[in-house]
């Protein structure tokens, strides 16, 4: 594929694709909005603009610094023109993302974290940007190149080198559609936005008419129950009881689509948004009817400015043909869709930290209970789901539970999306039944291991998950029979490692990714997460010691047992298991400083990429202080 191919989309900035900042439900929803207004004029955030948005949203100064400085999207110093970030996870470090970083960081002369002298560059590392197939990937300012060499690298930065007029210009997805055969994602098969009217064609919002006519809310509920659907985005707690759980409640309810998948390895839910918007729309409008709620949001992450402008464009679109808005379809359901932008923060993808994020604040994690059901947005009962999830509903309405539930086995009910990624053939996005074996997954669909290597190990879900060895290949494919090997399937974000990779490399970096996006709250994972990067930073580079494996694992267990969320949890998952399987490995690099892949610098000078230390912000120093005078 062409290195070159971008996604086609300018800037969210100075555009008429710009998002509003009026009408919230509550002033302060509206610091997210008003952030990424000021970051368009100038790639930062001034110190007046502080304050008017303080003024705007009834928050004080420090408030807003408070909540912006929680996000990588937003900087509180000079930046450059245009921003640039290099996607720096495994699954684009592990095809040339090292080297194209490299080639960047000599080509511009700087390095994270650092703008050009003629200030029209900065440069800042990305936290996977769902481009995993078609890696390495790059994003300048809104948009995203993929398969990017260091040989491409002048020609496209000479692109930003003159400055000329913004445009909004037609929305189209990027990466190639999905292979294989398709069962309930058909229209992901298309190289282009599937538009209202295809929709319309091949039957879409017939399940919204089939409802809204025929059916009550609780027979809604009943058939996905029936359908076996389970969360997609990797819990798989039952679709059914989680909308029960909303509907029992009186009064204001909400539902949430979770479009802020970060997981390295993870870009399903961008295909359905990119492809087939409006199964998605259609998704949250069904579990809006079926909980009793009139108002439903797509938080979606930063990293995907060609999803919002898609899905903005398919909003519209139900609006005007009257399935969204006042009485739809002559009914006496009234429901709309909001869409609502974060600003890079993996954790956000966890359910309470994305309500805390749409109410306008820090995206930290929730204690439970009470669980987002009964206390979500706003103190209001919600339904939070994953895209995915959302876009099975309107088969199963349209085609009954009882089919859904056939196409898996009787362990996992219906399909998945399976992302594949790493060292395989056959890289991109299949729809495979639960069931099928992990072995048919790589040997099969993505053509088994490429350039005569052979395969060491699998992560089944991503950063998050352990390992998987060539003798687990014959697995079941469900969530009961992944989680006996001590492993899950998660969103299966399926990253496949190559006999050519350093498994403490892999463990390096993918502690580096924990401890960039640890939200800080809690202290097993702001700590743990900080003391497995220095561990490990210390081994790749030929200062560890035999010791330091005890200490990994004891810090391990601490971290999965108290940390309040997944993040902790999971982030020993990578090393304890690399550690566990790869012992030999491990003590080559402590015991005589050589790695046998000849992947990490094992030298105490030698290079290291960057450090993952968020920047210490620049603060405007008028700020505080200006706020303690006024409050004297």
């Amino acid at each position: 594929m062409d290195s070159d191919r971008i996604s086609g989309d300018a800037s969210f900035k100075e555009t008429a694709c710009s998002d509003s900042s009026a009408s919230w439900e509550r002033p302060e929803q509206a610091v997210l909005p008003l952030l990424h207004d000021a970051m368009g004029r100038s790639n930062y955030i001034r110190e007046e603009e502080v304050r008017e948005i303080a003024r705007k949203t009834s928050l004080s100064p420090s408030d807003v610094l408070g909540i912006g400085t929680f996000y990588q999207f937003f900087s509180f110093h000079p930046s450059g023109h245009h921003v640039i970030r290099p996607c720096l996870t495994n699954p684009c470090l592990n095809n040339g993302g090292k080297k194209l970083f490299r080639a960047l960081s000599r080509n511009l002369g700087i390095g994270i974290e650092e703008t050009t002298s003629d200030g029209l560059f900065t440069l800042r590392p990305a936290q996977c940007l769902g481009q995993c197939a078609e890696g390495p990937s790059l994003m300048i300012d809104e948009d995203v190149y993929l398969n990017v060499t260091p040989e491409s690298l002048p020609e496209i930065l000479s692109r930003y080198k003159s400055s000329g007029p913004t445009i909004c210009p037609v929305p189209t997805p990027i990466g190639e559609p999905i292979k294989g055969k398709t069962v309930v994602f058909n229209d992901l098969a298309s190289p282009v936005t599937v538009e209202m009217d295809s929709y319309l064609e091949k039957g879409g919002y017939n399940a919204l008419k089939k409802a809204l006519s025929s059916m009550s809310p609780d027979a809604v509920i009943d058939e996905i129950r029936l359908s076996g659907l389970g969360g997609r985005g990797g819990a798989d707690y039952s679709t059914g009881a989680k909308l029960a759980a909303v509907k029992k409640h009186e009064g204001v309810k909400y539902v949430v689509a979770n479009a802020d998948e970060g997981e390295p390895g993870t870009f399903k839910d961008r295909y359905i948004m990119e492809r087939d918007p409006h199964s998605l729309i259609e998704g949250i409008i069904l579990a809006g009817y079926a909980v009793g709620a009139n108002l439903g949001y797509i938080y979606l992450r930063a990293e995907y400015p060609g999803s919002w402008r898609i899905l903005e464009k398919a909003i519209e679109e139900a609006r005007q043909r009257g399935f969204l808005g006042e009485h739809i379809l002559g009914s006496g359901f009234s429901y709309d869709i909001r869409l609502y932008r974060g600003a890079g923060a993996y954790i956000c993808g966890e359910e309470s930290s994305l309500i805390n994020s749409l109410e306008g604040r820090r995206g930290l994690p929730r204690n439970k209970p009470p669980r987002i059901t009964d206390v979500g947005l706003w103190g209001r009962p919600t339904d939070v789901q994953n895209v995915e999830t959302l876009a099975n509903i309107p088969s199963i309405i349209l085609k009954g539970g009882e089919w859904y539930k056939s196409l898996g086995d009787e362990a996992t009910p219906g399909t998945k999306l399976f992302c594949l990624s790493g060292h395989i053939a056959k890289p991109g996005l299949y729809e495979v039944p639960f069931g099928m074996s992990l072995r048919e997954v790589i040997m099969v669909l993505g053509g088994g291991i490429p350039n005569g290597r052979k395969l060491k190990a699998i992560l089944p879900a991503g950063s998050a998950s352990r390992l998987l060895l060539p003798e687990h290949l014959d697995i079941s494919l469900d969530y009961p029979s992944v989680a006996l090997t001590g492993s899950f399937l998660g969103s299966a974000s399926v990253i496949v490692l190559d006999d050519s990779t350093c498994m403490v490399d892999l463990a390096y970096w993918m502690s580096a990714f924990s401890h960039h996006e640890s939200c800080g709250q809690c202290t097993p994972c702001r700590d743990g997460t900080e003391d497995y990067y220095e561990i490990l930073d210390q081994i790749v580079h030929g200062q560890g010691k035999p010791e330091m494996f005890d200490l990994l694992v004891r810090i391990g267990d601490y971290m999965m047992e108290s940390s309040i969320c997944g993040l902790g949890k999971s982030a020993p998952s990578v090393p304890l298991s690399s550690l566990e399987y790869f012992k030999e490995e491990w003590m080559s690099h402590v015991e005589k400083h050589i790695c046998p892949a000849g992947v990490c610098p094992m030298a105490p000078e030698g290079e290291r990429l960057f450090s993952v230390r968020r920047s210490s912000e620049w603060i405007p120093e008028g700020i505080v202080e200006g706020e303690e005078q006024d409050q004297d």
